[in-house]
């Protein structure tokens, strides 16, 4: 499945993703398809060194999009989007959604919303 995102240039590219966690929260576990976002969205994630995990944070206007690499065969994207609830994220229990992930997505989230000063800057 794909969603169309608009790059920074204007040309709307297709983000792959896996299946819909909560309304606004998409996930994306197969690596060849996590490593084509990264590709068409230009993420460049370090390989972590061993009981790390790298992550990288991309806004992309009213998205965010949270790479996770565990190591080198092991990574997994969140499409993180405006609309999302944050009391249906902060709900699902640990089995489902560990805790350092709830607060990555939550970081995301917090970029997707406008009263930030950095918006009203541009």
């Amino acid at each position: 499945m794909e969603i169309g995102i608009e790059r920074d240039n204007g040309k709307v590219v297709g983000y792959k993703i896996d299946g819909e966690i909560i309304n606004g929260l998409y996930i994306t576990l197969e690596f060849d398809k996590v490593s084509d976002n990264c590709k068409n969205f230009g993420i460049q994630l370090e390989t972590p060194k061993d009981g790390t995990i790298a992550q990288k944070l991309s806004k992309r206007d009213n998205l965010c999009i949270v790479t996770l690499k565990i190591d080198k065969e092991n990574q997994v994207q969140y499409l993180v989007g405006n609309d999302m609830s944050l009391i249906e994220l902060n709900s699902m229990p640990e089995n489902q959604m560990p805790a350092e992930f709830r607060n990555m997505i939550t970081q995301a989230y917090e970029m997707t919303q406008k009263n930030r000063l950095s918006d009203f800057l541009k």
